[in-house]
């Protein structure tokens, strides 16, 4: 099935997950070319499998078990939806075009896992042969899946710092070719309106000398200037955009010095009080960091505040206008040599 990338409701957050992974799969077209010859039925293998998988855990959940945990976190219960990626990548003794393991490793990782969920991949061609204290794991309907698995996995590793098995996940070939992913590549899973906030902010970055980087995560975009960090984007649950822009160490020379010039914005009121509501807040997810409970001042209010720098989660038409401030003051801060600003990360 093609899933469509302007969806916005679903069952649960287990669909949303299987949806996600669906409509960031890139038509065989794009990736295969990248392929060497000798593994090309493989990674057509894998994908095929990946494409009827994911289209059977969104159109079937119960037959693969899924079930919400209220006592368990939203990112484990979505989870469930990745077991096939995590099963097949756990086993990783290629014999040939199968996996071999101990009986006593797959009885141990197999705990793992959903048993249902399990028993439903032989539907999709997965075989387990018990044979002299091992099992060998083979698949009937796309024989030499595993070796794909194997190799662009090895190449994802060669390639990037971390998220490597995603080249995997996703099946983009490109990596056998050291293909470094771009702007466009984050662009290609947004829907509609998302893709067209995007593209407005990256026009907008690269008409203030802001150039995008190549990836060295598989969904992280940097801009810089002059070799510094501006902005990132980034991929957040249900495919929304996800930003981060470099602010200042409250009370600093920076700080300071943003301060001054947004004083004389028109606007001074509504951008100091976006900017106020999207500084990465304190939360106390780590209890000992000597934060918690601590207020700072931010344009004459008081605010919880974790790290000085701006994350915005699926910006709208309106926060624009703020966010290309915010742009302008971080490349003002570059110009003048100053440097003093928290380097944006996954928070």
């Amino acid at each position: 099935m093609r899933f469509d990338k302007n969806q916005t409701v679903f069952k649960d957050c287990i669909q949303e997950r299987v949806w996600e992974l669906g409509t960031a799969l890139l038509p065989l077209e794009v990736t295969f070319p990248y392929v060497p010859d000798e593994y090309k039925s493989a990674c057509k293998d894998l994908y095929h499998f990946t494409c009827n998988i994911l289209t059977d855990m969104y159109e079937n959940p119960d037959e693969f078990g899924f079930s919400i945990d209220s006592t368990q976190s939203e990112h484990k219960n979505r989870g469930q939806a990745e077991f096939y990626f995590w099963f097949i990548g756990w086993h990783r003794s290629l014999v040939g075009n199968q996996y071999e393991v101990t009986a006593e490793n797959f009885k141990k990782g197999a705990k793992k896992f959903n048993q249902t969920s399990v028993e439903r991949l032989k539907k999709h061609g997965f075989v387990f042969e018990n044979k002299d204290n091992m099992v060998i794991i083979r698949n009937d309907i796309y024989p030499d899946m595993f070796i794909a698995v194997e190799e662009i996995i090895t190449a994802g590793y060669a390639n990037y710092k971390v998220n490597r098995d995603y080249f995997m996940l996703y099946c983009d070939f490109r990596a056998f070719e050291k293909y470094r992913r771009t702007y466009e590549d984050l662009h290609f899973v947004f829907g509609d309106n998302t893709r067209k906030i995007a593209e407005q902010l990256h026009e907008y970055n690269v008409s203030q000398k802001v150039m995008p980087q190549k990836c060295n995560y598989f969904y992280r975009v940097e801009y810089k200037h002059k070799g510094k960090i501006v902005y990132v984007s980034n991929l957040s649950p249900q495919n929304k955009l996800r930003i981060y822009i470099g602010f200042a160490e409250i009370g600093g020379e920076a700080y300071k010095m943003i301060e001054e010039e947004i004083r004389s914005y028109e606007d001074y009121d509504e951008f100091a009080e976006f900017c106020r509501n999207n500084l990465k807040k304190c939360t106390n997810c780590i209890p000992d960091c000597g934060k918690k409970g601590k207020t700072t001042e931010i344009f004459g209010k008081h605010t919880f505040v974790c790290q000085p720098y701006i994350r915005i989660i699926d910006p709208s038409e309106q926060d624009l206008k703020h966010i290309f401030k915010l742009i302008d003051l971080r490349v003002m801060l570059i110009k003048a040599g100053i440097s003093e600003v928290f380097y944006p990360g996954n928070g």
